[in-house]
Order: structure tokens, then C-alpha cells, then sequence
């Protein structure tokens, strides 16, 4: 066989392992190019949709913020705060707002609900305690919220509403119950960005002890001085020549607040009696 035999027969062959690609390529294609072709779109879909939740989500959170800027009332600022559960930390600033509009009206003693020259504006005792017990509430949330955080944001929060959580304590008279609010903020604002809000609650610590004797202990009463005794001024010297009052008896009258007679010095002998 010539040498161009052999090139005409290898370029057959090369031919034929071709046409057989093609043939498999396309018998490939034919079996499972439909099936890869709608896998491909529904990848593609699904990030479109993905991209489109991200979108609707970034908007939702742009619009409850306006919301939450814009919101005044208390009532508002839970309905906004129940909506956004769960987005961010929406909900527990707008619980924080709304347990500020409860405590700064019992400060201002007047409604946040009514006009300031208004015959009802101020507040009754037991708005007074309602509200407070609403604050109270409101801020107990805030803390079982952010409690198990570990950043900063929610660290900020937690040390809010435990300040507040404190002050209604202490104006409702329940100084145990401030003691450990300030004492937390104590031990989680430690060697963190928020050591400032530690020395601030040191400082009110200091304060309830000065203004209460102690905090963590019972005040220990003080030793009473021995009541003075009534009447104990000096006794009158006695005129010239008379007999000394029986000392006794002058103190015993004056202890009685003269009740009781002096006794009389007996009478002097006459004279020229045997």
C-alpha cells in the first residue's frame, strides 16, 4: 500500500470517528438536552425571584423606618413594632419609644394624648400607675429581646431598656429590683464600648445608697441618746439661816413636773425654849 493509500484511508477513518461524535452528541442532546435546558431556567428563575425578595425586603425595611420616624403615640409605636417582628431591630425601638412616651408623660405629669392646655392634660394616680405598668412592660420585652445578643446594637438596646426598667423601679419604690436592673448594666457594659453607661449606673447606685441609707442591706438603726430628764436645771440655793430641801424630793419633783410638793424645812426652835 502506497503512502497515499494510507492518508486517503486514515482521513476516512477520521471521517467516520466524527461522524460518530456527532451522531452521540446529538443522540446526547436529544435524550437530555430538554431536561438540562429546563434546569437551567429554573435556576435562573429562582434568582430572579431571590433577587426580587431581597428588593421587597430592603423596601419593607425602608418603609417601616419612615414609619417608625414619623410615629408619635404609643399605640402607633406597638402596632409598628408587632408588624415588624422579627425585621431587624425595628421592633424593639419602637417598643423603647413608646415605653419613653409612658414614662415622659409621668415625669411632665401630663398626657401625651391630650393638648397641653387641655382641663384633663394632667394625670391621674392611676393613669399614673397604669402607665408605668405599661412602660415596664413594654421595656421587659426589650430585654428578653436583646438579652441573648452579643452586638453592639442590641447591647445598646438591652442597656436602655434596663435604665428605664431601674427608673420605674425606683419610682415606684421597689429599690431591690433597681439595684439588680443597674447592677446588670454593670456587668454587661464591662470592658465594652458602653463601659460610660457603667459609671452611670454606679453613680445612681450610689445615689439610692444616699438617699436610702443602703440598698443591698437592711439599714442598721441608729443607737438613740438616753432621753434627757426633765427639769434637771439647778436647784435654787436656799436662803441664809433655813434648813436644806431634801434633795431627793427635789428631783423627784421635778421628774414629776412638779407635781408633787416640796417638802418644808422643819420649823426653827423658838427661842427661849428649854
Amino acid at each position: 500500500m502506497s503512502q497515499i493509500d494510507r492518508r486517503l484511508q486514515n482521513v476516512q477513518q477520521a471521517d467516520l470517528s466524527e461522524s460518530r461524535v456527532n451522531d452521540d452528541f446529538v443522540l446526547w442532546l436529544k435524550t437530555w438536552g430538554q431536561n438540562i435546558l429546563l434546569v437551567v431556567l429554573a435556576v435562573a428563575a429562582l434568582a430572579m425571584g431571590w433577587h426580587w425578595w431581597q428588593q421587597r425586603q430592603e423596601r419593607s425595611v425602608d418603609a417601616a423606618w419612615v414609619e417608625l420616624a414619623n410615629a408619635r403615640l404609643p399605640a402607633a409605636l406597638r402596632e409598628i413594632a408587632a408588624r415588624n417582628e422579627g425585621n431587624g431591630a425595628i421592633s424593639a425601638i419602637a417598643e423603647l419609644r413608646a415605653a419613653d412616651a409612658y414614662i415622659g408623660s409621668v415625669v411632665s405629669n401630663r398626657r401625651f394624648d391630650r393638648e397641653p392646655g387641655a382641663a384633663d392634660a394632667a394625670l391621674t394616680p392611676e393613669l399614673r400607675t397604669e402607665w408605668l405598668k405599661e412602660a415596664d412592660a413594654l421595656l421587659a420585652k426589650v430585654q428578653s429581646r436583646t438579652s441573648a445578643g452579643s452586638g453592639t446594637g442590641q447591647l445598646g438596646l438591652l442597656v436602655s431598656a434596663l435604665f428605664g426598667r431601674a427608673a420605674v423601679a425606683e419610682d415606684q419604690g421597689d429599690l431591690a429590683a433597681a439595684e439588680r436592673f443597674l447592677k446588670e448594666i454593670q456587668a454587661r457594659t464591662k470592658d465594652t464600648d458602653f463601659s460610660g453607661a457603667g459609671d452611670v449606673a454606679t453613680r445612681r447606685l450610689d445615689s439610692l445608697r444616699t438617699a436610702t441609707g443602703t440598698v443591698t442591706m437592711p439599714a442598721r438603726p441608729a443607737v438613740a441618746a438616753p432621753p434627757a430628764m426633765p427639769g434637771l436645771e439647778p436647784m435654787a440655793p436656799t436662803a441664809p439661816g433655813a434648813a436644806p430641801a431634801d434633795p431627793n424630793a427635789e428631783i423627784l419633783r421635778q421628774l414629776q413636773g412638779g407635781s408633787a410638793p416640796a417638802p418644808t424645812a422643819p420649823a426653827a426652835p423658838a427661842s427661849g425654849t428649854p
